[in-house]
């Protein structure tokens, strides 16, 4: 754990730790050698920015996609297109992100990209799930609609689900039988 950077640590602390500056000169004096690689990391903290979401896509009407795992397959990539293109949406309109990509950046951030709709596939390991009360059911928090829906990979498998599914996406996105 000492070798670990202090991005690194903030990743499962969840609390802010200060050094005080009578305290920084105690830690100093113990290890001298650590006083070169303290100020290097400081400057390289203040040098770097926080963490940006990396995700595909334009954003353009605000609607967070995020899927369980990695990376998308292309099977699965061409699922969810198809879907979207359904509710009138394409790559240009959604931000689509693995739920690894966002675990890199704080909470505070989704609240500044302000999504007006998250979309989420699969049990990502996410502050997000515990807005999660049953798949298939759009929820309401402050100015954002949520809908949780089982892994891409169930969905793609299973009638029933893609059934499910698409009978929400057609509430959340206020489609219309013709």
């Amino acid at each position: 754990m000492e070798n670990q950077s202090l991005y690194h640590l903030g990743m499962f602390l969840d609390q802010d730790i200060y050094l005080l500056p009578e305290e920084k000169s105690q830690i100093l004096s113990k290890s001298p050698q650590n006083e070169v690689e303290l100020e290097t990391e400081s400057l390289a903290l203040d040098e770097e920015e926080a963490p940006v979401l990396e995700y595909e896509g334009g954003f353009e009407k605000g609607i967070l996609v995020i899927f369980e795992g990695k990376e998308l397959e292309k099977e699965f990539q061409d699922l969810l297109l198809k879907i979207l293109n359904a509710v009138n949406c394409s790559l240009k309109d959604i931000a689509l992100c693995s739920d690894m990509s966002l675990n890199l950046v704080n909470h505070d951030y989704l609240q500044e990209m302000n999504p007006n709709k998250i979309i989420v596939f699969g049990n990502i390991h996410h502050d997000l799930m515990g807005l999660k009360k049953k798949n298939y059911k759009i929820q309401h928090e402050e100015d954002t609609e949520y809908l949780f829906a089982d892994d891409l990979k169930l969905i793609a498998q299973e009638v029933s689900l893609k059934k499910a599914l698409w009978a929400e996406l057609q509430v959340l996105f206020n489609i219309t039988s013709k």
